[in-house]
């Protein structure tokens, strides 16, 4: 009998308890299952639509409460507890009706299983081209302008029009935010207003309102906005005719939305449609062109960067695979430990500041002690991968055959919006963090803590996470700053 219990004990699910007569029927377990759900995550407001619920059991059952994807695969809500917490949120356009399924055992080993069915709030579906301008999981999305687009750090300026097919060999000049100030002649007023500054920013919510702000943060103007002829692909000709294959839609506002909405030599124009002629995850860039603008003509271009979307960012709203960033270091190293917290977030992703060590992929097979198997799996290869699913909220990992090692569900907590709200571990960088990656244990490419004995870690610290680059850190808790921590570096495949 003590030999049954204890090998009771180690399953979450099962009753700590010291006699057979605990058994219960099914439809007892049934009957003592009760759920509220809430519309908050701080289970204050009570709603029959509510995506947040808190459950019980009477008698006392450890339970596992799991959802099931379209797949057939278990997503673990719950695991072993007889009462306490879980959320149901669906991604934008799915049904509102959601069915969970409630699972205990008895001492005995029997095991019970029934299905809820409840309704959850579901926001509606956005259009293509409002997921990639206003965010699909926070209904708006913050752009900046994009220093990094030119060397330069031009994010504005005039093109030689309809040049070629790609828009930027007919740049003839570019301007950088800060330098903007220079440039009062072109807008309508000749007064700085604070969008002259890399730091300015404007926020497109998912009603169709923009709103610009200055680098310190303070409003600006704002505005309403459209999307005519988007279709994903660049099925609109030049103006001229000249190029087929030129912008993927136009994007209409009202006069004066966007940051430095002034055409260049325009005597204070604000032109109110503009041509898209890139737009993703992290870029936008418009084109606006008078009416009659031929090849070669003067014509006024804008270049915005985004960081506050990140799901947009790692699976562009589908599947979207990442491998091992070879190229962010001279030694073609991906992972490795560094001394935690030696600075901001940003110097970390901009230098590798704190880094002590760094192993390329292919050097991973020799790092086997790292791992909890100590068997290669085929990721220790710079054509290994992983895919973000969107829909299923999964990672996938592969080999560079295409052969999957391992996979497992993930989730985007504390996010600043692009900005480093979380602290570090151990509270010495305010600046730290974008947000949070959590992840079941082992989803990830090398999945290890350096020096942790086959630690899979499930809660990484998001240093980066844009169209092209994701990068993270795992630190233990108590780890202070350069204590020892691990770090991943990632691109997109």
């Amino acid at each position: 009998m003590a030999a049954v219990g204890l090998f009771a004990a180690c399953d979450p699910c099962v009753d700590d308890i010291s006699a057979p007569g605990s058994n219960i029927t099914e439809q007892e377990f049934v009957n003592g299952f009760s759920v509220k759900q809430y519309s908050d995550e701080t289970y204050t407001t009570e709603a029959a639509d509510g995506n947040y619920f808190v459950f019980d059991t009477n008698p006392k059952r450890m339970v596992r409460i799991y959802t099931k994807d379209a797949e057939g695969n278990e997503n673990n809500l719950v695991f072993g507890a007889s009462n306490g917490t879980f959320k149901i949120v669906p991604k934008r356009g799915n049904p509102s009706e959601q069915t969970y399924y409630v699972e205990t055992k008895n001492f005995d080993g029997s095991t019970f299983t029934f299905s809820k069915d409840c309704n959850v709030f579901v926001p509606s579906e956005l259009t293509p081209e409002m997921r990639l301008l206003a965010s699909d999981a926070f209904g708006y999305k913050v752009w900046m302008w994009d220093t990094e687009f030119r060397a330069d750090g031009g994010a504005w300026g005039n093109i030689g029009y309809a040049a070629g097919a790609d828009w930027t060999g007919g740049i003839w000049w570019a301007c950088a935010p800060e330098d903007l100030a220079g440039q009062l002649q072109h807008s309508d007023t000749g007064q700085e207003t604070g969008e002259e500054s890399s730091a300015a920013y404007m926020e497109f919510y998912e009603d169709g309102n923009i709103i610009t702000y200055s680098g310190a943060g303070n409003k600006i103007r704002s505005g309403k906005f459209t999307v005519d002829g988007f279709t994903g692909s660049k099925s609109h000709a030049s103006i001229d005719g000249s190029i087929a294959e030129w912008s993927y839609g136009t994007l209409n506002t009202t006069a004066g939305s966007i940051l430095w909405p002034f055409q260049i030599n325009g005597g204070g124009t604000k032109p109110t449609s503009f041509e898209i002629v890139r737009i993703d995850a992290s870029h936008l860039q418009l084109i606006y062109a008078a009416p009659g603008t031929g090849g070669w003509g003067e014509a006024t271009w804008w270049a915005f960067k985004s960081t506050s979307d990140p799901e947009s960012a790692l699976t562009d709203f589908g599947t979207k695979s990442w491998t091992w960033d070879v190229d962010w270091r001279g030694d073609g190293g991906a992972w490795g430990n560094m001394g935690y917290a030696p600075g901001d977030g940003a110097s970390f992703v901009n230098s590798g500041n704190g880094i002590w060590w760094a192993c390329p992929p292919a050097d991973l097979t020799g790092q086997l002690q790292h791992s909890d198997t100590g068997v290669a799996t085929g990721e220790e290869d710079p054509g290994a991968y992983m895919t973000f699913d969107w829909k299923n909220a999964k990672i996938d990992t592969y080999n560079a055959a295409g052969e999957r090692i391992r996979g497992g569900k993930f989730e985007i907590t504390n996010w600043g919006m692009g900005k480093r709200t979380q602290a570090s571990v151990d509270g010495s960088q305010t600046e730290w963090a974008l947000g949070t990656l959590n992840t079941d244990a082992g989803a990830i490419l090398w999945p290890f803590q350096i020096n942790g004995g086959g630690t899979k870690p499930t809660s990484f610290e998001i240093m980066q996470a844009d169209d092209e680059h994701l990068k993270l850190i795992y630190a233990a808790p108590g780890t202070g700053s350069w204590g020892e921590a691990t770090w991943w570096a990632f691109k997109k495949k």
